[in-house]
């Protein structure tokens, strides 16, 4: 089968053997998968998959079952997404089952391809990690990407108002036409306009030591700062006496290396949860383009740009997507 692998800062085709379908595993015959952050990492050599994990890229997938192994509860034909440690970016892709999730109906396969990760990582770290309850305020930094486009939704979803940060004024009324309450441009002093909006309980922030100090002034007595990224740098100055005095929790967070039994529980939960408002059109996909197999790069290219609104997807069958 043919499958996208990382090389030297490229994203190449290259024929790999076909994995065995065990027990308890499916096999996807895969229409489109997501592309994510991990997945520029990767490809540039600076984000090795997990101890185990296929070496193509691709952390998300959607298409249909093909193959299932004894004691699943898929069928052949089923039409679902899968969260993955990688593998998606495939022509066919084997996957323990729990960590396959119904497409929704009425979502195409290529919307789909886009929900598992960022769905997985919203729900994990607001409403599993950090305890969220309804009423308390949310800022979500990088507002407009995948995570943050389901997070915000999440929010709307759940009676918790949120405020972004992000990187254009077109980007800010995106986040509003969402759900989100308001939020500044990032750059300058605009971050500090936040103040405005705060203090928050829950700071959701992908950027990392830019960010830290702010971070800890925006937030509440007794709140929850979750770190998931590092795109403003790894090292941060802090005022320990801001975290002591307000009692505030740092949460360093990760999905990709979970382990196995850790995800089937996340998808679970997920979908009897939040899985649920898709049909009832309170969630709603967010695919702003995909892209042919061929054009790999362009897809990368686009997303590295940091201009993405939501998802981007790469259509590896495009009969099926």
């Amino acid at each position: 089968m043919k499958a996208l692998q990382g090389v030297e800062g490229r994203a190449e085709w290259a024929q790999q053997p076909r994995p065995a379908c065990d027990v308890g595993q499916i096999r996807i015959q895969v229409a489109a998968a997501g592309l994510n952050r991990a997945d520029l990492l990767q490809r540039a050599g600076l984000y090795p998959p997990p101890p185990g994990a296929s070496e193509t890229l691709g952390l998300e997938c959607a298409g249909i079952v093909s193959e299932v192994g004894a004691g699943s509860e898929w069928q052949v034909g089923d039409r679902v997404c899968a969260l993955l440690a990688g593998g998606g970016m495939a022509e066919e892709v084997v996957v323990d089952a729990r960590h396959a999730l119904p497409v929704p109906e009425g979502v195409a396969l290529r919307e789909a391809a886009g929900l598992p990760e960022v769905y997985a990582t919203a729900w994990l770290n607001l409403y599993q990690l950090t305890g969220l309850k309804p009423g308390e305020k949310v800022l979500l930094h990088a507002g407009a990407s995948g995570v943050g486009s389901a997070a915000i939704q999440l929010c709307k979803a759940f009676g918790n108002p949120c405020w972004v940060s992000v990187g254009s004024a077109e980007r800010l009324a995106y986040c509003e036409a969402l759900g989100a309450q308001g939020g500044v441009l990032r750059g300058d002093d605009n971050l500090q306009a936040l103040r405005d909006f705060g203090p928050f309980d829950v700071i959701l922030d992908p950027v990392g030591g830019d960010y830290a100090a702010l971070n800890l002034e925006l937030l509440a007595r007794d709140g929850r700062w979750v770190n998931i990224g590092l795109m403003g740098g790894r090292q941060a100055q802090l005022d320990l006496a801001l975290v002591l005095g307000k009692r505030i929790q740092l949460i360093g967070s990760t999905l990709r290396n979970r382990d196995d039994q850790f995800k089937a529980d996340l998808l679970r939960d997920l979908r009897q949860a939040v899985w649920p408002l898709f049909a009832e059109a309170r969630l709603q996909p967010q695919l702003q383009r995909s892209y042919p197999a061929k054009d790999a790069e362009l897809a990368f290219a686009e997303l590295a740009s940091n201009q993405v609104n939501g998802k981007l997807v790469l259509l590896i069958d495009e009969s099926l997507s």
